[in-house]
């Protein structure tokens, strides 16, 4: 084993004492940093307790861990636990190292952040897409982008959103029909590709791009979850449906984003949208043109499929728990008392956050993410070489009972500020933490919300398949298909 040191981290830590940690989507605040976390893995081993990753068993030769992850995913992930707080695991000739608890995971995103950069197999296939944007770039490349964008997710500026939010969700739900059956993924991700589209682009010139943009993303991530998963360079080549429907919708991607980016530097007036700022963000880098396509791709990437399918995982919770649907249209009638939900509701709709974030506690659209340390350094006793990859699963994560107790129960009131624990706060990454918290947690915390207070307010959602389907792992874990039946809603009863 190599000496144990741990190499200065540059700015890894905050104020002395503190730590950022998440309390739920859309909040952050400061605590004391605990001593100690509960919630550890094999055994309840704590991490400085171990010297080395404990290889993997069942690696195959020359793919390794290959086919039993693309086989199943989620249980891989989840199995890993039995191992330990840090398992290698090989796809192709990397060599992985699979964080299982929860507090190490904290110390890479938060508390030793500056010792661990984007990087791993995720980041590579991303950028494939996305550039050099704020979810791909390094940590130097994002203390120079995230300053003067994030303005554009202002609280001020969400107020302004919610609006859109609103009536995009009415005109979608004024669509539908008593009796009819829609499929529900398709219809939230119309609603999310729309409210993403006017947030991101406010002349009419600009819609029909954003929403080419958003049709396309299905098979672009479809085609990045497979590129992800096969090792080398030959897969993207391979003339398969899944390449051919990647480049041909990349290529339509691009050409709608330039035509618009263009309209905006032509007719150079005082647009107030998103793309306005990460245009005149952008002013001066070297590659102009290729800086906005990648942060636009960005935030339609996390704005759209993400959030559509929060919504859809929370609707198949709801609607598989009568008494959960009943609390919910009884928080709709008191604080809505006939209104239509706006952003000066939000804070009042607290069950239907608790809804919310329960449903990302249990499927995390980031169902696994990746690290590379950017230097020699240390998690517990573990020696950590500069370059080793580093991954983790939210998903899995999310259900260490020792953290989560009933940790497969669909528990909306585990999040209640009686209830919740300092380490279930601290061991919740749906977000992610530290200074790559995603800067749009607010914005689609916000849509959720709002989509299911207009839903359920208006429409009871009958869900005819099995409410429990296994999910869909693929670059964001997305839900089996969902028709339903709607219905008017009855007037909610206090």
């Amino acid at each position: 084993m190599p000496p144990l040191h741990r190499t200065s981290c540059p700015d890894r830590h905050p104020p002395h004492g503190m730590t950022d940690h998440t309390t739920g989507p859309g909040a952050s605040v400061r605590q004391p940093t605990p001593a100690t976390t509960p919630g550890r893995a094999a055994g309840d081993q704590h991490p400085s307790s171990v010297a080395q990753p404990v290889p993997m068993p069942g690696g195959v030769p020359l793919v390794g861990h290959v086919l039993s992850l693309a086989a199943s995913p989620l249980s891989f992930f989840e199995r890993l636990g039995r191992f330990g707080p840090i398992v290698e695991i090989r796809l192709g000739r990397r060599r992985v190292w699979v964080l299982t608890d929860a507090e190490l995971v904290r110390r890479v995103l938060v508390t030793d952040q500056g010792c661990f950069d984007k990087g791993g197999l995720l980041n590579e296939k991303i950028r494939i897409v996305a550039g050099n944007g704020l979810l791909t770039c390094s940590g130097q490349s994002h203390a120079l982008q995230r300053p003067p964008l994030q303005p554009a997710f202002q609280h001020a500026r969400l107020a302004d959103h919610s609006k859109v939010m609103r009536d995009a969700a009415l005109a979608l739900t004024d669509d539908w029909l008593p009796g009819q059956t829609v499929d529900l993924g398709t219809e939230m991700r119309r609603l999310t590709a729309e409210v993403t589209a006017r947030a991101l682009i406010t002349a009419p010139e600009g819609r029909e791009a954003a929403q080419q943009i958003a049709r396309s993303l299905p098979d672009i991530l479809h085609g990045l979850y497979w590129r992800m998963l096969m090792p080398g360079r030959l897969f993207p080549r391979l003339p398969l449906p899944v390449n051919r429907r990647f480049d041909r919708e990349s290529q339509r991607v691009r050409q709608s984003l330039n035509q618009v980016v263009e309209h905006y530097r032509t007719h150079p007036v005082a647009h107030t949208d998103m793309l306005a700022t990460v245009i005149s963000a952008n002013a001066g880098h070297p590659t102009p043109g290729q800086a906005v396509y990648d942060q636009v791709v960005t935030f339609l990437m996390a704005g759209v499929e993400t959030t559509a399918a929060t919504i859809v995982w929370a609707q198949r919770m709801i609607g598989a728990h009568p008494h959960i649907a009943a609390r919910l249209r009884r928080e709709l009638h008191t604080v809505l008392d006939g209104a239509l939900p706006d952003h000066e509701h939000l804070s009042a709709l607290k069950f239907t956050r608790q809804i919310l974030t329960e449903t990302l506690r249990l499927y995390p659209p980031g169902w696994f993410l990746t690290r590379t340390a950017a230097t020699d350094t240390a998690l517990g006793e573990t020696h950590v070489p500069a370059g080793t990859e580093i991954l983790f699963s939210p998903y899995a994560l999310h259900r260490n009972a020792r953290v989560f107790p009933r940790p497969h129960t669909f528990d909306p009131d585990r999040w209640h500020p009686s209830r919740v624990t300092i380490q279930q706060r601290q061991g919740f990454f749906a977000f992610g933490a530290g200074r790559r918290k995603c800067i749009g947690d607010a914005f689609g915390m916000a849509a959720a919300t709002l989509a299911l207070a207009v839903i359920n307010s208006r429409w009871n959602l009958r869900h005819p398949a099995a409410p429990h389907e296994a999910p869909l792992p693929r670059t964001v874990l997305m839900p089996p298909s969902t028709p339903v039946y709607v219905h008017p809603a009855a007037s909610a009863r206090a």
